[in-house]
């Protein structure tokens, strides 16, 4: 899952309390990681809602031109996830191209409905399992933080970020049947190493990318998918997802809440540094409970990319399970978000209406029950993705068979 330069009136602990909340608390809220027999149903062209888009479609060709340029790097034969069905790099192509052209021309509300029923089919997830008649999503966001780092190991900056080591295999299944990620030893194909493994073990070591000065920092890092490091001689370099090791999400603030260390009401990023702090013996108990491990890449710039390889833009970009839903797809997001004032300051809530492009995924999206919307970099972006853990709809669409010449 697939994310600034940070505005320093507010604290790092602040902006990411709600961010990372959602990733190191929510699982207690989600009930299924895994994608429904059905992660989207097709809905007849009288029951599609109405289209409208809050951004007056401002960034929305740039966030679909970066899904064009990763959708033309795949295989003809590639099948992708939508609904019940698989469909062609090509197919989503076509789709994206048609939507361009009509939003071209800023069509209004009228029209732009009118051209989606003719043009286009139109398939609602799923949503969270089990008694979910609305089809509702879990919508939260996130952002790019900034972190001080070293390019050297040298004090205070001990605790590394790495590549991906050349152990690491990945084992592709048949006809867009998915992927395993582990390594090979003695001709056997076993799980790779696990956090504790990894950072107790040495097993990434020779890996280092750059160091930074708190293993939470780190791990914050692992949980965003992306981030700036400001080095030593104050330049700035941006990091981002390669790969995961492949090992199951597990949320630390949930396991300090299941054994008893703090109330699920007390649970926070602030909580969770300050009982770290104060029980230094615990660290590595409670960060190795989660055996999830992202390995990263330098980025080309300090735009953050997501797992597609392509830039994210802010309010554009989602990340999904892509088990699920077709990477570079586009989608609407039906939710609602926080309003502010002009100094940043969160002061209320409006509808959130929009169309959005699938351009990442998180070790912690899991399931047709989750999107997570990218908000951009910085202090005010922070505020806002902090915010959100709402409700909402997400739906994809499809050019129809018909009118895809």
């Amino acid at each position: 899952m697939a994310p600034g330069q940070p505005e320093r009136t507010l604290s790092w602990q602040r902006i990411l309390h709600g961010c990372l909340l959602l990733l190191l608390v929510v699982p207690l809220l989600l009930l299924n990681g895994s994608c429904a027999r059905k992660p989207a149903v097709s809905l007849a062209p009288d029951s599609y809602p109405l289209f409208t888009d809050d951004l007056a479609f401002a960034d929305l060709q740039q966030a679909i031109d970066a899904s064009l340029r990763y959708l033309r790097t795949l295989p003809p034969d590639t099948l992708l996830p939508v609904g019940d069905r698989r469909v062609s790099p090509g197919r989503l192509r076509a789709s994206l191209l048609a939507f361009a052209g009509l939003i071209g021309s800023r069509p209004s509300p009228d029209i732009l409905n009118r051209e989606i029923r003719r043009r286009f089919e139109v398939l609602q997830a799923t949503g969270t399992t089990g008694f979910n008649p609305g089809r509702e999503m879990l919508v939260t966001g996130y952002f790019q933080p900034v972190f001080q780092g070293s390019l050297v190991r040298q004090p205070p900056y001990i605790h590394p970020l790495y590549t991906v080591p050349r152990d690491l295999a990945v084992r592709r299944g048949r006809a867009g049947g998915g992927r395993s990620i582990g390594r090979l030893a003695d001709g056997a194909f076993l799980p790779y190493w696990s956090r504790a493994e990894i950072e107790q073990q040495g097993r990434a070591r020779g890996n280092e990318l750059v160091w930074l000065r708190d293993p939470m920092d780190a791990f914050v890092l692992h949980v965003q998918g992306s981030g700036l490091i400001r080095l030593t001689d104050g330049s700035l370099r941006g990091v981002h997802y390669a790969i995961s090791n492949g090992r199951p999400y597990r949320s630390i603030g949930k396991y300090l809440v299941d054994t008893g260390r703090m109330s699920l009401a007390d649970a926070s990023l602030e909580s969770i540094r300050a009982y770290i702090a104060e029980h230094p013996g615990e660290r590595d108990e409670i960060l190795h409970h989660n055996e999830s491990f992202i390995f990263f890449n330098w980025s080309r710039g300090l735009d953050a990319v997501g797992n597609l390889g392509v830039r994210l833009t802010p309010g554009r970009s989602i990340a999904v399970d892509q088990r699920c839903f077709p990477a570079g797809g586009l989608a609407f997001l039906s939710s609602r978000q926080p309003t502010e004032d002009g100094s940043g300051r969160i002061t209320g809530w409006k509808p959130l209406q929009r169309f959005v492009l699938v351009q990442d995924r998180g070790s912690a999206i899991r399931g047709p029950g989750r999107v997570d919307v990218f908000w951009g970099t910085g202090a005010r972006a922070g505020a806002a993705a902090g915010r959100m853990k709402e409700t909402g709809a997400l739906y994809f669409f499809i050019l129809r068979q018909d009118n895809a010449h």
